[in-house]
Protein backbone atom coordinates (compact mmCIF):
# COMPACT_ATOMS: atom_id res chain seq x y z
CA UNK A 1 0.00 0.00 0.00
CA UNK A 2 2.86 2.29 1.30
CA UNK A 3 4.59 1.50 -2.63
CA UNK A 4 1.46 1.96 -4.64
CA UNK A 5 1.11 5.56 -2.51
CA UNK A 6 4.94 6.47 -3.35
CA UNK A 7 4.25 5.63 -6.84
CA UNK A 8 0.87 7.57 -6.99
CA UNK A 9 2.60 10.44 -5.24
CA UNK A 10 5.73 10.06 -8.28
CA UNK A 11 3.13 9.94 -10.40
CA UNK A 12 1.66 13.16 -9.32
CA UNK A 13 4.68 15.02 -9.39
CA UNK A 14 5.88 13.84 -12.67
CA UNK A 15 2.31 14.74 -13.94
CA UNK A 16 2.50 17.92 -12.38
CA UNK A 17 6.04 19.24 -13.93
CA UNK A 18 4.83 18.08 -17.42
CA UNK A 19 1.49 20.41 -16.92
CA UNK A 20 4.03 22.87 -15.70
CA UNK A 21 5.83 22.17 -18.64
CA UNK A 22 3.08 22.80 -20.98
CA UNK A 23 1.98 25.59 -19.45
CA UNK A 24 5.12 27.45 -20.12
CA UNK A 25 5.38 26.09 -23.62
CA UNK A 26 2.01 27.51 -24.19
CA UNK A 27 2.84 30.90 -22.43
CA UNK A 28 6.23 31.37 -24.58
CA UNK A 29 4.32 30.62 -27.32
CA UNK A 30 1.25 32.92 -26.83
CA UNK A 31 4.12 35.32 -25.94
CA UNK A 32 5.82 34.73 -29.41
CA UNK A 33 2.86 35.70 -30.57
CA UNK A 34 1.53 38.25 -28.99
CA UNK A 35 1.95 41.53 -31.13
CA UNK A 36 4.17 44.08 -30.64
CA UNK A 37 3.72 47.76 -32.09
CA UNK A 38 6.72 49.43 -33.56
CA UNK A 39 9.35 49.71 -35.89
CA UNK A 40 9.19 49.50 -39.44
CA UNK A 41 8.19 47.22 -41.91
CA UNK A 42 9.70 47.18 -45.81
CA UNK A 43 7.92 45.12 -48.52
CA UNK A 44 10.03 45.15 -51.40
CA UNK A 45 7.98 45.32 -54.55
CA UNK A 46 8.75 44.43 -58.27
CA UNK A 47 8.23 48.10 -59.68
CA UNK A 48 7.05 50.97 -58.52
CA UNK A 49 4.19 52.98 -58.42
CA UNK A 50 2.94 54.99 -61.80
CA UNK A 51 0.56 57.23 -60.12
CA UNK A 52 -1.01 57.97 -56.41
CA UNK A 53 -4.32 58.46 -57.62
CA UNK A 54 -7.14 55.72 -57.05
CA UNK A 55 -8.80 57.10 -60.34
CA UNK A 56 -5.10 55.69 -61.83
CA UNK A 57 -5.46 52.09 -61.09
CA UNK A 58 -2.77 49.58 -61.29
CA UNK A 59 -1.70 46.81 -59.04
CA UNK A 60 1.21 47.83 -57.75
CA UNK A 61 -0.30 51.39 -56.50
CA UNK A 62 -3.68 49.39 -55.74
CA UNK A 63 -1.12 47.76 -53.29
CA UNK A 64 -0.40 51.33 -51.75
CA UNK A 65 -3.36 52.87 -51.62
CA UNK A 66 -4.81 50.32 -50.21
CA UNK A 67 -3.24 51.22 -46.85
CA UNK A 68 -4.29 54.23 -47.18
CA UNK A 69 -7.52 55.02 -48.63
CA UNK A 70 -10.88 52.26 -47.69
CA UNK A 71 -13.75 52.20 -49.90
CA UNK A 72 -17.48 51.52 -49.03
CA UNK A 73 -17.21 47.57 -48.90
CA UNK A 74 -14.94 45.43 -49.63
CA UNK A 75 -14.07 41.32 -50.37
CA UNK A 76 -13.88 38.90 -47.95
CA UNK A 77 -11.66 36.16 -48.36
CA UNK A 78 -14.46 33.93 -49.78
CA UNK A 79 -15.13 36.64 -52.31
CA UNK A 80 -18.61 37.62 -49.69
CA UNK A 81 -19.58 41.20 -49.95
CA UNK A 82 -18.22 42.89 -46.49
CA UNK A 83 -18.84 46.15 -45.03
CA UNK A 84 -16.19 49.08 -44.93
CA UNK A 85 -16.77 52.27 -44.46
CA UNK A 86 -20.93 51.08 -44.41
CA UNK A 87 -21.24 49.69 -41.37
CA UNK A 88 -24.86 48.15 -43.11
CA UNK A 89 -26.72 48.89 -46.21
CA UNK A 90 -30.33 48.18 -47.84
CA UNK A 91 -31.04 47.65 -51.44
CA UNK A 92 -35.27 47.93 -53.03
CA UNK A 93 -36.85 44.62 -53.78
CA UNK A 94 -35.98 46.43 -57.61
CA UNK A 95 -32.59 46.72 -56.97
CA UNK A 96 -32.92 50.26 -58.32
CA UNK A 97 -32.44 51.98 -54.73
CA UNK A 98 -29.53 50.87 -52.12
CA UNK A 99 -29.03 53.22 -48.70
CA UNK A 100 -25.80 53.07 -46.68
CA UNK A 101 -25.65 53.89 -43.56
CA UNK A 102 -22.21 54.50 -42.43
CA UNK A 103 -19.88 54.45 -39.61
CA UNK A 104 -19.86 57.35 -37.11
CA UNK A 105 -16.45 58.99 -36.09
CA UNK A 106 -14.04 57.17 -39.19
CA UNK A 107 -11.75 60.21 -39.48
CA UNK A 108 -10.04 61.32 -42.51
CA UNK A 109 -5.97 61.94 -42.25
CA UNK A 110 -6.35 65.48 -42.36
CA UNK A 111 -8.84 65.02 -38.83
CA UNK A 112 -12.01 65.75 -40.46
CA UNK A 113 -14.77 63.33 -39.56
CA UNK A 114 -15.91 61.18 -43.01
CA UNK A 115 -19.60 61.91 -43.91
CA UNK A 116 -22.37 61.23 -46.62
CA UNK A 117 -21.48 64.03 -48.65
CA UNK A 118 -18.15 62.70 -49.22
CA UNK A 119 -19.46 59.57 -49.90
CA UNK A 120 -21.60 61.40 -52.49
CA UNK A 121 -18.59 63.25 -53.44
CA UNK A 122 -15.94 60.20 -54.21
CA UNK A 123 -18.53 58.36 -56.72
CA UNK A 124 -19.08 61.30 -58.18
CA UNK A 125 -15.78 61.89 -58.96
CA UNK A 126 -15.05 58.49 -60.41
CA UNK A 127 -17.95 58.97 -62.51
CA UNK A 128 -17.22 62.44 -63.99
CA UNK A 129 -15.23 61.79 -67.88
CA UNK A 130 -12.37 64.02 -66.76
CA UNK A 131 -11.04 61.83 -64.22
CA UNK A 132 -10.38 59.14 -66.43
CA UNK A 133 -10.97 56.65 -63.66
CA UNK A 134 -10.38 52.97 -65.38
CA UNK A 135 -13.34 51.40 -63.90
CA UNK A 136 -15.84 54.58 -64.55
CA UNK A 137 -18.29 52.87 -67.19
CA UNK A 138 -19.13 50.06 -64.22
CA UNK A 139 -21.16 52.98 -62.72
CA UNK A 140 -22.95 53.28 -65.85
CA UNK A 141 -26.65 52.45 -63.52
CA UNK A 142 -26.19 55.40 -61.23
CA UNK A 143 -28.47 58.16 -61.41
CA UNK A 144 -27.89 59.96 -58.72
CA UNK A 145 -26.81 60.32 -55.50
CA UNK A 146 -28.46 61.71 -52.18
CA UNK A 147 -27.67 62.64 -48.44
CA UNK A 148 -29.98 61.17 -46.72
CA UNK A 149 -28.49 62.51 -43.58
CA UNK A 150 -24.75 63.13 -41.96
CA UNK A 151 -24.32 59.28 -42.26
CA UNK A 152 -26.78 58.28 -44.25
CA UNK A 153 -26.19 58.31 -48.62
CA UNK A 154 -28.47 56.91 -51.01
CA UNK A 155 -28.03 55.94 -54.63
CA UNK A 156 -30.58 56.08 -57.20
CA UNK A 157 -30.22 54.08 -59.98
CA UNK A 158 -31.46 54.36 -64.10
CA UNK A 159 -32.34 50.61 -63.83
CA UNK A 160 -31.97 47.66 -61.97
CA UNK A 161 -28.05 46.53 -60.44
CA UNK A 162 -28.19 43.62 -57.97
CA UNK A 163 -24.08 43.67 -58.36
CA UNK A 164 -23.83 47.28 -57.52
CA UNK A 165 -21.89 46.22 -54.41
CA UNK A 166 -18.91 44.10 -56.74
CA UNK A 167 -18.44 47.37 -58.45
CA UNK A 168 -17.88 49.34 -55.20
CA UNK A 169 -16.00 46.58 -53.77
CA UNK A 170 -13.60 46.47 -56.57
CA UNK A 171 -10.15 45.92 -55.99
CA UNK A 172 -8.12 48.07 -58.77
CA UNK A 173 -8.57 50.65 -58.53
CA UNK A 174 -9.86 51.03 -54.58
CA UNK A 175 -13.47 52.67 -54.89
CA UNK A 176 -11.99 55.07 -52.25
CA UNK A 177 -13.71 57.37 -50.05
CA UNK A 178 -11.41 60.37 -50.26
CA UNK A 179 -12.30 64.20 -48.78
CA UNK A 180 -13.66 66.32 -51.47
CA UNK A 181 -11.07 69.58 -50.40
CA UNK A 182 -8.01 67.46 -50.18
CA UNK A 183 -8.57 66.61 -53.66
CA UNK A 184 -9.28 70.27 -55.00
CA UNK A 185 -6.27 71.70 -53.17
CA UNK A 186 -4.25 68.77 -55.37
CA UNK A 187 -6.13 69.68 -58.37
CA UNK A 188 -8.15 67.04 -59.31
CA UNK A 189 -6.10 64.50 -58.65
CA UNK A 190 -4.11 62.66 -55.73
CA UNK A 191 -0.30 63.74 -55.36
CA UNK A 192 -0.62 63.47 -51.50
CA UNK A 193 -3.25 60.94 -50.84
CA UNK A 194 -5.58 61.26 -47.79
CA UNK A 195 -7.85 59.23 -46.84
CA UNK A 196 -9.50 57.34 -43.29
CA UNK A 197 -6.90 54.47 -43.29
CA UNK A 198 -4.45 52.84 -40.47
CA UNK A 199 -1.80 54.18 -42.41
CA UNK A 200 -0.99 57.63 -43.72
CA UNK A 201 0.47 58.59 -46.69
CA UNK A 202 4.55 60.57 -45.68
CA UNK A 203 6.61 60.81 -48.81
CA UNK A 204 7.14 58.94 -52.37
CA UNK A 205 10.95 58.93 -53.88
CA UNK A 206 10.09 57.81 -57.29
CA UNK A 207 12.25 54.69 -57.39
CA UNK A 208 13.44 54.48 -54.43
CA UNK A 209 10.98 54.16 -51.97
CA UNK A 210 6.94 55.31 -50.36
CA UNK A 211 6.43 55.85 -47.02
CA UNK A 212 3.82 55.62 -44.82
CA UNK A 213 2.96 55.78 -41.08
CA UNK A 214 0.68 55.25 -38.58
CA UNK A 215 -2.72 57.36 -38.57
CA UNK A 216 -2.79 56.99 -34.33
CA UNK A 217 -6.79 58.22 -34.26
CA UNK A 218 -7.84 55.38 -36.50
CA UNK A 219 -9.75 53.25 -35.01
CA UNK A 220 -9.77 49.31 -36.55
CA UNK A 221 -13.28 47.40 -37.29
CA UNK A 222 -14.61 45.58 -34.53
CA UNK A 223 -15.08 42.91 -37.09
CA UNK A 224 -11.98 40.15 -37.46
CA UNK A 225 -9.72 40.67 -40.74
CA UNK A 226 -11.12 39.20 -43.74
CA UNK A 227 -9.43 39.73 -47.15
CA UNK A 228 -9.80 43.66 -47.64
CA UNK A 229 -12.30 43.90 -45.05
CA UNK A 230 -12.37 43.78 -41.24
CA UNK A 231 -9.97 44.70 -38.38
CA UNK A 232 -6.96 46.64 -40.03
CA UNK A 233 -4.80 47.24 -36.61
CA UNK A 234 -1.65 49.10 -37.64
CA UNK A 235 0.79 47.87 -35.13
CA UNK A 236 4.25 49.06 -37.13
CA UNK A 237 5.21 52.39 -37.10
CA UNK A 238 6.10 53.03 -40.52
CA UNK A 239 5.46 50.89 -43.53
CA UNK A 240 8.02 51.24 -46.60
CA UNK A 241 7.51 50.35 -49.88
CA UNK A 242 10.53 49.57 -52.36
CA UNK A 243 10.79 48.84 -55.66
CA UNK A 244 13.22 45.97 -56.61
CA UNK A 245 12.63 45.08 -60.25
CA UNK A 246 15.50 42.47 -60.56
CA UNK A 247 14.69 39.03 -59.47
CA UNK A 248 18.35 38.51 -57.86
CA UNK A 249 18.74 41.43 -56.50
CA UNK A 250 15.05 41.77 -54.24
CA UNK A 251 16.18 37.73 -52.86
CA UNK A 252 19.39 39.04 -51.62
CA UNK A 253 17.68 42.19 -50.28
CA UNK A 254 15.45 39.87 -48.28
CA UNK A 255 18.71 37.33 -47.01
CA UNK A 256 20.52 40.94 -46.13
CA UNK A 257 17.17 41.73 -43.71
CA UNK A 258 17.17 44.61 -45.89
CA UNK A 259 13.68 44.12 -46.80
CA UNK A 260 11.26 42.26 -44.50
CA UNK A 261 9.27 41.21 -47.22
CA UNK A 262 9.02 40.77 -50.90
CA UNK A 263 5.58 40.83 -53.05
CA UNK A 264 7.05 38.54 -55.48
CA UNK A 265 9.03 35.93 -54.68
CA UNK A 266 10.77 34.52 -57.98
CA UNK A 267 9.73 31.66 -59.50
CA UNK A 268 13.30 30.08 -59.97
CA UNK A 269 14.50 30.65 -56.32
CA UNK A 270 12.24 28.16 -54.58
CA UNK A 271 14.87 25.50 -54.93
CA UNK A 272 17.04 27.61 -53.22
CA UNK A 273 14.52 28.36 -50.64
CA UNK A 274 14.11 25.04 -50.07
CA UNK A 275 17.53 23.57 -50.04
CA UNK A 276 18.95 26.67 -47.79
CA UNK A 277 17.48 29.87 -47.25
CA UNK A 278 14.83 28.31 -45.50
CA UNK A 279 17.26 27.77 -42.88
CA UNK A 280 18.72 31.54 -42.87
CA UNK A 281 14.66 32.96 -41.78
CA UNK A 282 13.35 33.03 -44.96
CA UNK A 283 9.40 32.01 -44.88
CA UNK A 284 7.48 31.44 -48.32
CA UNK A 285 3.68 31.35 -48.43
CA UNK A 286 2.57 29.90 -52.10
CA UNK A 287 -1.34 29.97 -53.11
CA UNK A 288 -3.31 29.91 -55.65
CA UNK A 289 -4.33 33.56 -56.94
CA UNK A 290 -7.49 34.76 -58.84
CA UNK A 291 -4.89 36.90 -61.04
CA UNK A 292 -5.02 35.84 -65.17
CA UNK A 293 -2.79 35.73 -67.32
CA UNK A 294 -4.03 36.49 -71.29
CA UNK A 295 -2.79 36.91 -75.26
CA UNK A 296 -5.26 39.75 -76.65
CA UNK A 297 -6.15 40.22 -80.09
CA UNK A 298 -7.12 43.86 -81.31
CA UNK A 299 -10.41 42.98 -82.74
CA UNK A 300 -10.63 46.06 -85.02
CA UNK A 301 -6.99 45.58 -86.28
CA UNK A 302 -5.91 44.38 -90.15
CA UNK A 303 -5.36 40.43 -89.75
CA UNK A 304 -6.37 40.10 -85.87
CA UNK A 305 -9.87 41.50 -86.13
CA UNK A 306 -10.14 38.18 -88.36
CA UNK A 307 -11.99 35.32 -86.30
CA UNK A 308 -10.36 32.49 -88.37
CA UNK A 309 -6.66 34.25 -87.62
CA UNK A 310 -7.48 34.29 -83.89
CA UNK A 311 -9.29 30.84 -84.53
CA UNK A 312 -5.94 29.67 -85.95
CA UNK A 313 -3.30 31.01 -83.15
CA UNK A 314 -6.00 29.28 -80.53
CA UNK A 315 -5.06 25.75 -82.36
CA UNK A 316 -1.49 26.80 -82.07
CA UNK A 317 -0.96 27.79 -78.73
CA UNK A 318 -0.43 24.98 -75.81
CA UNK A 319 -1.29 26.60 -72.76
CA UNK A 320 0.78 24.07 -70.57
CA UNK A 321 3.38 24.63 -72.58
CA UNK A 322 3.02 28.85 -71.84
CA UNK A 323 2.37 28.58 -68.20
CA UNK A 324 5.18 26.31 -67.72
CA UNK A 325 7.53 28.65 -69.39
CA UNK A 326 6.13 31.81 -67.28
CA UNK A 327 5.61 29.92 -63.90
CA UNK A 328 7.53 26.61 -64.10
CA UNK A 329 4.71 24.56 -62.61
CA UNK A 330 3.32 27.46 -60.47
CA UNK A 331 0.36 28.05 -62.15
CA UNK A 332 -2.99 26.39 -62.79
CA UNK A 333 -4.27 26.28 -66.95
CA UNK A 334 -7.59 27.68 -66.99
CA UNK A 335 -8.81 28.84 -70.79
CA UNK A 336 -11.87 30.96 -68.97
CA UNK A 337 -12.09 34.34 -67.74
CA UNK A 338 -13.67 32.95 -64.23
CA UNK A 339 -11.16 31.02 -62.16
CA UNK A 340 -11.17 27.87 -60.50
CA UNK A 341 -11.71 29.01 -57.82
CA UNK A 342 -15.23 31.36 -58.07
CA UNK A 343 -17.66 29.64 -57.47
CA UNK A 344 -19.57 30.42 -60.99
CA UNK A 345 -16.85 28.20 -62.57
CA UNK A 346 -18.14 25.29 -64.16
CA UNK A 347 -16.94 22.57 -66.01
CA UNK A 348 -18.05 24.22 -69.34
CA UNK A 349 -15.55 26.98 -68.64
CA UNK A 350 -13.07 24.41 -69.52
CA UNK A 351 -13.84 24.27 -72.94
CA UNK A 352 -10.83 25.43 -75.47
CA UNK A 353 -9.24 24.17 -78.33
CA UNK A 354 -6.62 21.43 -78.58
CA UNK A 355 -3.08 22.64 -80.36
CA UNK A 356 -3.80 21.32 -83.63
CA UNK A 357 -1.19 22.72 -86.27
CA UNK A 358 -2.62 21.31 -89.22
CA UNK A 359 -6.42 22.71 -88.50
CA UNK A 360 -4.41 26.06 -87.31
CA UNK A 361 -2.39 26.03 -90.62
CA UNK A 362 -5.85 25.60 -92.80
CA UNK A 363 -7.33 28.32 -90.87
CA UNK A 364 -4.69 30.66 -91.63
CA UNK A 365 -5.00 29.60 -95.66
CA UNK A 366 -8.83 30.20 -94.70
CA UNK A 367 -8.00 34.10 -93.59
CA UNK A 368 -5.99 34.92 -96.18
CA UNK A 369 -2.65 34.89 -94.15
CA UNK A 370 0.61 35.27 -96.27
CA UNK A 371 2.89 35.12 -93.50
CA UNK A 372 3.17 38.69 -92.75
CA UNK A 373 4.96 39.84 -89.69
CA UNK A 374 2.90 41.14 -86.34
CA UNK A 375 4.02 43.31 -83.62
CA UNK A 376 3.47 41.28 -80.15
CA UNK A 377 3.52 43.71 -77.52
CA UNK A 378 5.08 42.77 -73.99
CA UNK A 379 7.23 44.35 -71.21
CA UNK A 380 9.88 43.15 -68.82
CA UNK A 381 8.55 45.26 -65.67
CA UNK A 382 6.70 42.08 -65.30
CA UNK A 383 8.80 38.94 -66.40
CA UNK A 384 6.18 36.08 -66.63
CA UNK A 385 4.03 38.16 -69.11
CA UNK A 386 7.67 39.04 -70.82
CA UNK A 387 8.10 34.81 -71.04
CA UNK A 388 5.09 33.49 -71.74
CA UNK A 389 4.97 36.16 -74.66
CA UNK A 390 8.56 34.51 -75.71
CA UNK A 391 6.57 31.24 -75.47
CA UNK A 392 3.46 32.01 -77.41
CA UNK A 393 5.76 33.41 -80.30
CA UNK A 394 7.22 30.10 -80.82
CA UNK A 395 4.09 28.42 -80.38
CA UNK A 396 2.34 30.67 -83.29
CA UNK A 397 5.85 30.07 -85.53
CA UNK A 398 5.62 26.52 -85.45
CA UNK A 399 1.88 27.55 -87.53
CA UNK A 400 3.64 29.46 -89.89
CA UNK A 401 2.71 32.77 -87.87
CA UNK A 402 5.03 35.14 -87.47
CA UNK A 403 5.57 37.09 -84.80
CA UNK A 404 8.11 40.28 -83.75
CA UNK A 405 8.67 41.09 -79.98
CA UNK A 406 7.69 44.63 -79.42
CA UNK A 407 9.11 45.11 -75.69
CA UNK A 408 7.65 48.74 -73.89
CA UNK A 409 8.08 50.30 -71.01
CA UNK A 410 4.85 49.32 -68.31
CA UNK A 411 3.00 52.41 -69.03
CA UNK A 412 3.17 51.97 -72.49
CA UNK A 413 1.92 48.57 -72.08
CA UNK A 414 -1.46 50.17 -69.91
CA UNK A 415 -1.95 52.54 -72.12
CA UNK A 416 -2.38 50.65 -75.17
CA UNK A 417 -4.26 47.62 -72.79
CA UNK A 418 -7.54 50.73 -71.86
CA UNK A 419 -7.01 51.91 -75.83
CA UNK A 420 -7.02 48.45 -77.46
CA UNK A 421 -3.96 50.02 -79.41
CA UNK A 422 -2.31 46.62 -80.50
CA UNK A 423 -2.61 43.56 -82.69
CA UNK A 424 -1.76 41.37 -80.41
CA UNK A 425 -0.27 42.14 -76.64
CA UNK A 426 0.79 39.62 -73.43
CA UNK A 427 -0.94 40.98 -70.58
CA UNK A 428 -2.12 40.29 -67.31
CA UNK A 429 -4.76 41.40 -65.12
CA UNK A 430 -5.21 41.36 -60.75
CA UNK A 431 -7.72 39.59 -59.58
CA UNK A 432 -11.36 40.14 -60.61
CA UNK A 433 -13.46 38.43 -58.58
CA UNK A 434 -16.74 39.25 -60.14
CA UNK A 435 -17.08 37.85 -63.96
CA UNK A 436 -18.94 40.81 -65.28
CA UNK A 437 -16.36 43.36 -64.59
CA UNK A 438 -13.82 40.66 -66.23
CA UNK A 439 -15.73 40.39 -69.36
CA UNK A 440 -16.23 43.38 -69.36
CA UNK A 441 -12.44 44.19 -70.67
CA UNK A 442 -13.44 42.51 -74.12
CA UNK A 443 -15.35 45.83 -74.88
CA UNK A 444 -11.50 47.74 -74.79
CA UNK A 445 -10.27 45.33 -77.91
CA UNK A 446 -13.17 46.49 -79.77
CA UNK A 447 -14.67 43.21 -79.47
CA UNK A 448 -18.29 44.24 -78.22
CA UNK A 449 -18.26 46.06 -81.70
CA UNK A 450 -17.73 42.73 -83.18
CA UNK A 451 -20.03 40.39 -81.53
CA UNK A 452 -22.42 43.05 -79.50
CA UNK A 453 -24.33 39.40 -78.40
CA UNK A 454 -21.38 39.67 -76.13
CA UNK A 455 -22.45 42.87 -74.42
CA UNK A 456 -26.28 41.34 -73.82
CA UNK A 457 -25.00 38.62 -72.33
CA UNK A 458 -23.17 40.85 -69.88
CA UNK A 459 -26.45 43.38 -69.10
CA UNK A 460 -28.27 40.75 -68.20
CA UNK A 461 -25.79 38.88 -65.74
CA UNK A 462 -25.33 42.28 -64.17
CA UNK A 463 -29.39 42.91 -63.86
CA UNK A 464 -29.66 39.67 -62.11
CA UNK A 465 -28.76 38.61 -58.71
CA UNK A 466 -29.63 34.98 -59.06
CA UNK A 467 -26.73 33.19 -58.99
CA UNK A 468 -28.17 30.02 -61.36
CA UNK A 469 -28.94 32.50 -64.06
CA UNK A 470 -25.66 33.93 -63.31
CA UNK A 471 -23.60 30.78 -64.16
CA UNK A 472 -25.54 29.94 -66.99
CA UNK A 473 -25.00 33.64 -68.41
CA UNK A 474 -21.34 33.25 -67.84
CA UNK A 475 -21.26 30.13 -69.21
CA UNK A 476 -23.09 31.74 -72.92
CA UNK A 477 -19.87 34.78 -71.94
CA UNK A 478 -17.57 31.31 -72.27
CA UNK A 479 -18.77 30.48 -75.37
CA UNK A 480 -18.43 33.23 -77.13
CA UNK A 481 -15.24 33.90 -75.84
CA UNK A 482 -14.55 29.97 -77.50
CA UNK A 483 -16.36 30.47 -80.88
CA UNK A 484 -14.78 34.25 -81.25
CA UNK A 485 -11.17 34.07 -79.46
CA UNK A 486 -10.97 37.87 -78.19
CA UNK A 487 -8.41 36.45 -76.33
CA UNK A 488 -6.50 33.72 -75.42
CA UNK A 489 -7.04 32.88 -71.59
CA UNK A 490 -3.50 30.96 -70.49
CA UNK A 491 -3.55 30.55 -66.59
CA UNK A 492 -3.98 31.99 -62.94
CA UNK A 493 -0.77 31.88 -61.27
CA UNK A 494 0.01 31.28 -58.11
CA UNK A 495 1.21 34.27 -55.58
CA UNK A 496 4.39 33.56 -54.05
CA UNK A 497 5.32 36.09 -51.27
CA UNK A 498 7.93 35.54 -49.05
CA UNK A 499 9.26 37.38 -45.47
CA UNK A 500 11.69 37.12 -42.78
CA UNK A 501 10.00 34.59 -39.84
CA UNK A 502 10.44 37.80 -37.36
CA UNK A 503 7.57 38.99 -39.29
CA UNK A 504 4.55 37.82 -37.99
CA UNK A 505 0.70 37.65 -38.93
CA UNK A 506 1.80 38.53 -42.73
CA UNK A 507 -0.79 35.81 -44.35
CA UNK A 508 -0.90 35.78 -48.14
CA UNK A 509 -4.75 36.73 -49.41
CA UNK A 510 -5.76 35.03 -52.62
CA UNK A 511 -7.15 38.30 -53.87
CA UNK A 512 -2.61 38.83 -54.31
CA UNK A 513 -2.57 42.42 -52.28
CA UNK A 514 -0.42 42.14 -50.00
CA UNK A 515 -1.97 43.69 -46.08
CA UNK A 516 0.28 45.21 -43.70
CA UNK A 517 -2.22 45.96 -41.00
CA UNK A 518 -2.02 43.05 -38.29
CA UNK A 519 1.96 42.32 -38.97
CA UNK A 520 4.06 42.57 -36.40
CA UNK A 521 7.81 42.61 -35.79
CA UNK A 522 9.09 40.21 -33.11
CA UNK A 523 12.99 40.86 -33.00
Amino acid sequence: MKARNGISRFLAAGLAVAVAVLILGLAAGLAAETPKRGGVITLGLNTDLTSLDPNAGGAINTIVLNHILEPLVAYGEKLEILPVLAERWEMSPDYKTYTFFLRQGRLFHNGREMVAEDVKYSIEHIMDPKTKNTRRSLFGSIDRLEVVDKYTVKFHLNKPDPNLLTVLAYTSPVMAIVPKEEVEKQGGAFTHPVGTGPYKFVEWKPDRYVLLERFEPYKPLPEPMNGLAGARVAWADQVRFVPIPEESVSVMALLNKEVDALLYYPIKYVDKYKEDYSKKGVVVQEITGLSWAEIWFGCDKPLTSNVKFRQACAYAIDLEVVAKAAFQGHAQVNPSVVPKQNHYWTPAHDTWYKKDLAKAKQLLKEAGYKGETIPLQTNKKYNYMYQQAVAVQAELKAAGINTELEVVEWPVTLKNFYKGEYQILSFGASAIPDPVSGYSYLRLNHFFDQVPKMKEVLDQAAQTADEGKRSKLFEEAHKLCYENVPLVMLYNYNYLQAQRDYVKGYKVSNLGFPRLWGVWLDK
